[in-house]
């Protein structure tokens, strides 16, 4: 059905609202927190401010049941208002605002032009999910499903259970699938959800660039980060998709420029800025101190693995704060943190009783965890377990490795290792030292984290797309690289730097994806939206050239093209996403299920089985995201849910659920010496209560079904169904489950027989 055009200007005009309110609520509070920031450093101030509040204001009506399209549309536009109101009671006056030191023409447009090549190749892979759909693994698996359980059930309170593996991904971080979830809200639909990522891909180059801004390198440390986020990994699992590893980067990003950024002080009547001319003076203000710690409050809530990097720099920044002031850098960083970031971890320790990730064993603390079956999506392995093994290099690691950074990969670890160790031991500047020691630790961590290299043992399948741990850790390396003095000073020696870092980021862009043509107009709109407008005005209006008039003009045209373009994709991507259903799970699965389901509205559908099945459960919410979608398994302590072992109490569940669909594989587990391969499909087959309606018997790698439920299922059929299950081979041997029944009781009746006459024989 296209939605109407009414719903989409409403949606399209409360989104406005929220915008315009959030901006003016961030501009009030960033004047009161930071009132010295200026020009890009003060415009990524006011973003992560804007990101902040909309976080809480969607935390708080998501926790009391009203994650609606009223209370959603009042509470994004009321929480800025209060903040811009309590902000212009205190914000000081007449503040004098750092200015920047000059770059020269040629670095900035060299800049301008590499962030407008990046944000073109991201609205290449945008702009196709936004024609088929979002397909990537992670995204249909929980990201997506848990945004539209938000907005289906109002709450962020309940766990939504995806799956029995090990991982528990119900207890990530999920401030990325909220603000997801409220775009469903507000739109009746997903289909911004594809475009989400471009906005912090717009923050995280953004923040490049301010990190290099106050020694003038801005054009070098923008470059430097372009590099790696226009990576192959990058590309290949963040644009158009549900992921939220750019987020959490952008704001990774933002947290360290502001504790640069922080340090500064102006210097006497020059104008710029250098490295703590007082030496009495404190290492950092307490309002950048709050700044960095909102930042780092988004990155976490965002991803688990952000704690790694962050934590590291938060406890540096403590040590290195000194005497008499390491009190209030712990309390100015650690509660803008806590107040923005902590709610997903105060959420599961009410659930596990007292662990705040419950992901982590925590070693001799036992903090109460999730009790999981030892499953994984594949065998987790992480890349130390292959650390001596030279074939696992040559025919795995480096062609991903290839694959993931471009060939000139070992050019770009071993230069940002050089750089941090460096820096660790050489750097005169505090913070830059935390900063390096933090990216070498976060990499170490990356070695020995589980999954890293994910996968059969010797075939570490998983290790590309989980190169993404790594990149905090190469992209703080690669930050800090132009910072080095002897690499910036004098002027001659910065601008080989970044010709030297330009020239790589040529070679690494080699690799881009095809670029089609009919994506070319929407690619110079993201690039006006997000480079060439705010750059442009920008420049124009530090010289003098560009009204407030004319600002606000340029900004409501840009808004309104956007709006034109928006209604035809959003059209579109009601007609044809998820109709090419071979692009989910590429390697098989239910593609006639995907298909079946994809029309229908407003159904409760059960899934049951293996990873084809949860993986892509994405597809079976329905082209409007109204079916309410659960795979089944069983509630344990501490927020754990594992498979059903029995027939009986796996038809109790589904009767209680009040489905009217189940889709199963045939088993739980694809492979016939699995320890936890139940047989689901087998306990609802025959049960008169469903009908089959999709059957895929030759699908790889097992036959999937899809039953209409048309009562109450009988969980006293079970009985010779739970005994058949005690000897799980008869049940593999046997194609139809039926025949392995009949055997069942051909055999208790020959016994039954047998006995009888043996009791005859006796009483003669």
């Amino acid at each position: 059905m296209t939605p109407s055009l009414a719903s989409y200007v409403a949606g399209v005009l409360q989104i406005a609202a929220i915008v315009g309110a959030t901006w003016y609520g961030a501009w009030w509070l960033r004047r009161w927190i930071v009132p010295e920031f200026s020009g890009a450093l003060a415009r990524l101030a006011e973003l992560t401010i804007g990101f902040a509040l909309l976080i809480i204001a969607l935390q708080l009506v998501g926790s009391v049941d009203l994650l609606k399209e009223a209370w959603i549309t009042a509470a994004c536009i009321v929480v800025p208002l209060i903040g811009a109101a309590l902000a212009w009671k205190f914000a000081p006056r007449d503040v004098e605002q750092i200015e920047a030191p000059a770059v020269p023409r040629w670095a900035f447009l060299v800049a301008v032009a590499v962030a407008s090549w990046v944000v073109a190749e991201w609205s290449f892979p945008t702009q196709l999910s936004l024609d088929q759909g979002m397909f990537g693994g992670d995204t249909t698996w929980y990201h997506m499903p848990a945004s539209a359980r938000f907005i289906q059930e109002h709450s962020i309170i309940p766990l939504h259970f995806t799956d029995a593996l090990r991982l528990a991904v119900w207890f990530y971080p999920q401030s990325s699938e909220l603000m997801h979830g409220a775009l469903m809200g507000l739109m009746g639909s997903d289909w911004l959800s594809p475009v989400f990522n471009m906005l912090p891909l717009g923050v995280a180059l953004l923040g490049c660039w301010c990190v290099g801004r106050p020694y003038g390198v801005g054009p070098a440390t923008l470059v430097g980060g372009a590099i790696l986020l226009s990576a192959g990994v990058m590309i290949e699992t963040q644009p158009g998709e549900g992921r939220n590893d750019i987020v959490a980067f952008a704001f990774l990003i933002a947290f360290v420029a502001f504790l640069i950024n922080g340090h500064q002080r102006r210097a006497p009547k020059s104008g710029t800025v250098e490295e703590k001319p007082d030496p009495d003076a404190p290492l950092l203000d307490k309002g950048p101190l709050i700044l960095a710690g909102i930042a780092a409050g988004i990155a976490i809530s965002m991803k688990v693995s952000m704690l790694a990097p962050i934590g590291v720099i938060f406890l540096g920044m403590i040590l290195v704060s000194g005497k008499g002031r390491r009190l209030t850098t712990a309390l100015c960083l650690g509660i803008s943190m806590f107040v923005v970031g902590g709610y997903w971890y105060v959420r599961a320790m009410i659930y596990t009783g007292g662990n705040p990730v419950p992901a982590v064993g925590w070693g001799p603390l036992k903090l109460p965890q999730p009790d999981q079956m030892p499953l994984d999506p594949r065998p987790r392995f992480s890349v130390a377990h292959y650390i001596g093994d030279p074939g696992i290099y040559r025919w795995w690691f480096f062609p991903r490795l290839d694959d993931a950074f471009g060939v000139l990969f070992p050019l770009i670890l071993v230069m940002l290792v050089g750089a941090c160790v460096w820096l660790v031991f050489r750097s005169r500047n505090k913070i830059v030292r935390v900063i390096a020691a933090s990216a070498l630790i976060t990499a170490v961590v990356y070695l020995f984290t589980p999954l890293t290299a994910a996968g059969q043992e010797f075939q570490p399948r998983g290790f590309f797309t989980n190169t993404r741990y790594l990149l905090p850790g190469l992209l703080l390396a690669m930050l800090m690289l132009p910072l080095i003095r002897q690499l910036r000073e004098p002027d001659e020696r910065a601008k080989k730097v970044l010709i030297f870092l330009t020239a790589i980021f040529a070679v690494t862009v080699l690799t881009s994806p095809k670029w089609y043509p009919s994506f070319v107009p929407g690619a110079v709109l993201f690039c006006l939206a997000i480079v060439w407008a705010p750059v442009g005005l920008s420049w124009l209006k530090d010289r003098g050239r560009a009204s407030r008039g004319m600002i606000v003009a340029s900004v409501a045209a840009i808004a309104v093209i956007a709006a034109i373009w928006g209604r035809g994709e959003e059209v579109g991507y009601a007609e044809k996403h998820y109709t090419r259903t071979t692009l989910f799970l590429q390697e098989g699965g239910p593609q006639e299920a995907f298909a079946f389901t994809r029309d229908l509205k407003n159904k409760r559908i059960a899934l049951a089985g293996s990873g084809e099945i949860f993986f892509g459960q994405y597809g079976f919410y329905g082209v409007d995201r109204s079916n309410f979608v659960q795979y089944i398994g069983e509630e344990g302590p501490n927020g754990s849910y594992r498979l059903i072992d029995n027939c009986t109490d796996f038809i109790n569940r589904i009767n209680e659920g009040n489905y009217d669909f189940i889709v199963t594989s045939e088993f739980t587990q694809d492979a016939p010496e699995a320890d936890y391969r139940y047989p689901v499909n087998a306990w609802i087959a025959d049960d008169p209560a469903v009908k089959e309606v999709v059957a895929e018997p030759d699908i790889t790698p097992q036959p999937d079904f899809v039953y209409k439920v048309n009562g109450k299922l009988d969980p006293e059929r079970c009985e010779k169904l739970d005994k058949i299950e005690l000897d799980p081979a008869r049940v593999e041997t046997l194609a139809n489950i039926a025949e392995a029944v009949a055997e069942y009781e051909a055999e208790q009746a020959a016994e039954e027989a047998a006995e009888a006459a043996a009791n005859d024989s006796s009483s003669e």
